[in-house]
């Protein structure tokens, strides 16, 4: 056992749990976050073990109280008949005003509209907030015809399964007890992350994550390449954190729904986190993003239909990027935030975002991962985090002591603020820390956060001139940032997507609505100098498609001698296999003229498509060439220049064989 973990045993004992004793029990693969599995095994826990018999108490808990969607009917028909039955889930509460009632949902019953005795809630008030999982006991009151409240599910007893309060003093005081390093190997184990296995930077990045459960309106975008566990910590460790698996983002959801009466989701969380943020789309009029512009500014919201409000949640996006072989983003040089939708990319928006995580930084989750170490358990550390919020000695600390002599401008001073005062929050509870400890672990991590999104918005706008941002006691970061904008030609680099770039395997994602892709800069590079190209793509058909594989031709440039270009695809009859062999015949005479020599098959049952060319390179096509959408009216820019044209999100792989 390390030092940090005997020093958590013995000053923090009950509330600290063997991180690794998940995976030993019994939950098999039930969907309930790691909080509420610890609370369940800290009922049999004996010395950081769980024994054959405390195991098999765990499968009984979970085969009795924590059902399956697919056993919905069976509870619902037990209810029925009249038998009280104790359901393991999160429940919540809203009220219904014109009703005068309070209104249970129980997700694995798909049912909204259950109703709870008034006691419970008074005694579980976090029931009408984010929600509480726990045991509730439920009956059914079939309808007589007489009582309004009949036919119904009401709860009628209810034992949660959160801490509903912690000591934050004396989580405070034993701080003392630890060495930095020490605190932050068990802040990393608290959040289920193995601390043998991640470097100082990546441990700090990864606390980075959790400032916005402490800090009150931080707001944060995280890009990394798939798999480096962005969301898990938001789904896991704390009952005040939502997470929006992308989708459509609406003013409804995020603020104030005007038609139910609910609050959304901002007014009622510490954090609102939207996961895969280059799948999600907004509503066409713009209302979610011009009220979520003005809530990340001033923490107010105001909806179309006059309902106002103001909130301390903070807003997280999370977003899959492209890395190179050198895991750097293929987009550093022009600007990663080009990889989200258009709609993310707006610098208005991006300037209200106050710090960037660079998750191109962290390593793939593997199996030596999560944390088999001690830790603050889920549901304690998750109360803790909410406490830290409002304890205003720590802003009080930062605003006599932090000093950015060379950062004059207001947002950027409010945003390292912020960021500072969090990671005092996390790694000072007890405010013992010295000034250069301030500066180096608070105040310089907050300046590079800063810094990158002061970087992105003067590569995504004109505007915003380049700017060094530098604390008292500058790092290797700040001394080593340039003093005026890279451009592509001073670093010998070119565009990640320029038609003159040289060819390597990597993966490219390409985000809804992104602009500034034409076959040109996806392909080019990888079609010079070949003599035989092959196209496999099942859906050259429509008029639309064969132009686009006329575009795709244009790529096809012979540097000596002749091309033999080969394109497989299909039809959906013989008849139509008529209709485009007269065209492609066309085709195939014009093409002749440029020594590329064309021919074409038609195969049944093909899915996959992609390009093979004579030199070894093989292109994964996750939408073959339909990539662009369809332009919004006949005269529309993009119609001669891909660049212009919006595209559909997909994936393109390019690998080499030989």
């Amino acid at each position: 056992m390390r030092a940090f973990e005997s020093k958590a045993r013995d000053y923090y004992g009950e509330v600290v749990i063997n991180k690794g004793l998940m995976a030993k029990a019994g939950f098999g693969a039930r969907a309930i976050p790691v909080y509420v599995g610890e609370w369940i095994i800290s009922q049999f826990v004996d010395k950081d073990d769980l024994s054959e018999e405390s195991r098999q108490e765990i499968v009984k808990i979970v085969t009795n109280y924590l059902p399956q969607k697919a056993d919905k009917n069976i509870i619902l028909n037990r209810l029925k008949e009249q038998e009280e039955v104790q359901v393991l889930d999160d429940f919540r509460v809203n009220v219904n005003l014109e009703k005068n009632v309070h209104e249970l949902s129980i997700p694995v019953l798909d049912v909204n509209k259950g109703l709870i005795q008034k006691g419970i809630v008074d005694e579980n008030p976090m029931l009408l907030k984010t929600g509480m999982w726990g045991i509730g006991t439920l009956r059914y009151v079939p309808p007589d015809g007489e009582e309004v409240m009949k036919g119904q599910i009401w709860m009628v007893d209810f034992k949660p399964f959160q801490t509903p309060g912690v000591d934050l003093d004396y989580y405070k005081e034993c701080r003392k007890y630890f060495s930095l390093e020490e605190w932050i190997d068990l802040l990393v184990s608290s959040c289920q992350f193995n601390p043998e296995v991640h470097t100082l930077p990546q441990k700090m990045l990864l606390l980075s994550r959790i400032i916005p459960l402490v800090q009150p309106r931080v707001n944060q975008a995280e890009l990394a390449p798939k798999g480096t566990g962005k969301s898990f910590v938001f789904d896991n460790i704390s009952r005040y954190a939502a997470v929006i698996p992308g989708g459509k983002l609406s003013a409804p959801t995020l603020f104030y729904n005007s038609v139910s009466k609910q609050i959304g989701l901002i007014p009622r969380y510490d954090v609102v986190v939207v996961d895969e943020v280059q799948k999600i789309h907004t509503d066409s009029a713009g209302e979610a993003m011009a009220a979520l512009k003005m809530y990340l500014e001033s923490g107010r919201y105001r909806r179309a239909t006059g309902d106002m409000g103001t909130a301390e949640a903070g807003f997280i996006i999370l977003g899959n990027i492209t890395i190179g072989p050198d895991r750097q983003p293929l987009y550093e040089t022009n600007g990663i935030f080009k990889e989200l939708p258009s709609s993310l990319q707006e610098s208005a928006f991006v300037d209200r975002i106050h710090g960037l995580l660079e998750g191109w930084f962290m390593p793939r989750i593997t199996k030596h991962t999560p944390s088999k170490s001690i830790g603050f358990k889920g549901d304690f550390f998750s109360e803790v985090s909410h406490e830290l919020r409002s304890d205003l000695r720590f802003s009080d600390y930062v605003s006599h002591s932090m000093r950015l002599p060379e950062c004059e401008d207001m947002r950027d001073n409010k945003a390292i603020a912020r960021l500072a005062e969090g990671f005092l929050k996390l790694l000072f509870p007890d405010l013992e820390v010295s000034e250069e400890e301030f500066i180096e672990f608070c105040v310089n991590p907050a300046v590079r956060m800063r810094q990158n999104i002061r970087d992105e918005l003067a590569k995504l706008d004109q505007e915003y001139r380049w700017v060094t941002i530098k604390s008292e006691l500058p790092d290797e970061f700040q001394l080593s940032h340039p003093d005026r904008k890279p451009e592509p030609e001073e670093e010998g680099e070119v565009d990640p997507l320029s038609s003159n770039r040289k060819p390597a395997e990597t993966t490219i994602e390409i985000a809804d609505g992104q602009k500034g892709i034409s076959y040109a800069k996806l392909f080019s590079p990888y079609l010079t100098g070949t003599k035989q190209i092959k196209l496999v793509d099942p859906y050259i058909r429509y008029d639309y498609q064969i132009h686009n594989f006329m575009n795709f031709c244009e790529c096809v440039v012979p540097a000596q001698g002749n091309i033999r270009l080969t394109l497989i695809t299909g039809a959906d009859s013989g008849e139509q296999e008529r209709i485009l062999s007269a065209k492609f015949e066309e085709l195939k005479s014009s093409l002749e003229q440029d020594r590329i020599f064309f021919d074409y098959s038609f195969e049944k049952g093909i899915h996959d498509r992609r390009i093979e060319t004579d030199t070894g390179w093989r292109i994964i096509l996750g939408r073959g060439l339909d990539i662009f959408q369809k332009p919004e009216g006949k005269f529309t820019l993009g119609f001669v220049d891909q660049t212009r044209r919006q595209c559909k999100a997909t994936t393109i792989t390019y690998t080499k064989s030989g």
